[in-house]
């Protein structure tokens, strides 16, 4: 369907994202939206780290995280500490900023907003050798 809408001039990798990195590739921008907190904890982790590691130097990685603010938080059979199985199956981690610091604070982060879409969410920006 990519190739469809923007022709043959790019590589599209077709796997799941707890089996990256695909090649050695280095990206300057990796977004990463509506996706993080659907992994369990080992994978986010994994998640993280494999996208770091594919930035250049300089480079920027942004990930969209659903907040404990979302009116789903709580909702469903507890899995583990702010994750909960519901919606027929889906497993969701919900984000504060803790969680947030802990997870993403060997990729030097620089900046957490907050946005309200469907759901109240957090962008999360962290920037490869940034200057401290």
């Amino acid at each position: 369907m990519a190739q469809k809408h923007f022709g043959n001039d790019f590589k599209i990798y077709h796997g799941s994202v707890t089996e990256m990195p695909f090649d050695n590739k280095l990206f300057d921008r990796i977004f990463c939206y509506g996706l993080i907190y659907l992994l369990d904890k080992d994978e986010r982790a994994k998640l993280i780290q494999d996208c770091f590691n594919q930035l250049t130097e300089d480079g920027f990685m942004v990930f969209t995280a659903i907040t404990k603010d979302a009116q789903t938080y709580g909702q469903g059979t507890q899995l583990s500490k702010d994750r909960f199985e519901m919606f027929g199956g889906v497993k969701i981690f919900f984000y504060d900023k803790q969680s947030i610091a802990d997870e993403f604070g060997n990729t030097e982060l620089f900046e957490i907003i907050d946005v309200t879409e469907n759901y109240p969410f957090y962008l999360i920006k962290c920037r490869k050798g940034k200057t401290k």
